[in-house]
């Protein structure tokens, strides 16, 4: 075991301090202190401004979906099913909350000064990288079925179709592909916000230009947006019209594909994630905020 002597300076310094990659005194990890991480970062990640933002936009589809219910004169339960699941809550607001919770994962710890409480109990780095990852997924995952569920009631429940099918088929699909699209949103935008302090900015044009504009044209380029591996497995389980994506089904990736394609982007983000938490040097602020 080696340990390397981190400069502490003054408390009235102008510069922030710096922390060491190798700070910890130990690399054993234990399911109890994994845990405790992901209960600390979720409780963080379960208070503020951010919660709220994401709670009131999320509620956006449930009350468009009630308004259309009310005044649309020949509603069509999959068209508003479409508009409200897979446009506003898949292409918008998933991102967006993942985008939200994930840039957090690291500076919200900066910013409180507890990073320090964290890179000196005996925990590998990567680990610690992992279970803030973890909770940040769990969050995101918890909000994104509360609000999805409740706009699938509000679109289906009372349109005359088999409310048995939605629940014990459809619903489960759909949360299924809540849990694919999170999963990978976590990853790139924790990566993000490692080589970034900008990851608001950056990820915002991310998910407007790679996963809004270009997941929607049909050129080999969209093969590496998460969105289009999500609305390839919509089509191919819920027989959403493919027309509405661009998606031609004879030429489109099987379902394994992009599983394989979904998985893969997100162990890797999430590995390389861990490695650069592992090796960062992390300036933290004074107790006087200098």
């Amino acid at each position: 075991m080696t340990t390397t002597s981190t400069s502490i300076e003054s408390r009235h310094s102008p510069e922030p301090r710096e922390l060491a990659a190798d700070t910890p005194t130990s690399r054993v990890l234990g399911p109890g202190a994994f845990l405790t991480l992901v209960k600390i970062t979720a409780a963080r990640q379960n208070r503020g401004r951010r919660l709220l933002v994401v709670s009131a936009l999320f509620t956006l589809p449930i009350v468009l979906g009630a308004l259309i219910r009310r005044y649309s004169e020949s509603y069509v339960p999959e068209v508003g099913e479409n508009l409200l699941v897979f446009v506003m809550i898949f292409q918008a607001l998933v991102p967006i909350t993942a985008l939200l919770f994930a840039s957090g994962m690291v500076q919200d710890d900066i910013e409180e000064q507890t990073m320090t409480y964290l890179l000196i109990r005996p925990i590998p780095r990567w680990a610690i990288y992992l279970a803030k990852a973890a909770a940040t997924f769990l969050v995101s995952f918890a909000r994104a079925v509360l609000f999805t569920v409740l706009t699938l009631a509000v679109v289906h429940v009372g349109t005359g179709g088999d409310l048995t099918d939605l629940a014990l088929k459809r619903v489960p699909i759909v949360l299924g592909l809540l849990a694919l699209a999170l999963g990978a949103y976590v990853a790139i935008f924790g990566f993000l916000s490692l080589i970034t302090r900008r990851t608001l900015v950056i990820g915002a044009i991310y998910i407007v230009v790679f996963e809004g504009a270009l997941a929607y044209i049909d050129f080999a380029f969209r093969n590496a947006t998460v969105m289009y591996h999500i609305r390839v497995l919509s089509v191919r389980w819920l027989k959403i019209p493919a027309g509405y994506y661009a998606i031609d089904p004879t030429t489109a990736p099987a379902v394994s594909t992009s599983l394989i394609v979904l998985g893969s982007v997100t162990t890797v983000v999430l590995l390389l994630g861990s490695w650069i938490f592992s090796s960062r040097e992390f300036r933290l602020k004074t107790p006087d905020g200098v």
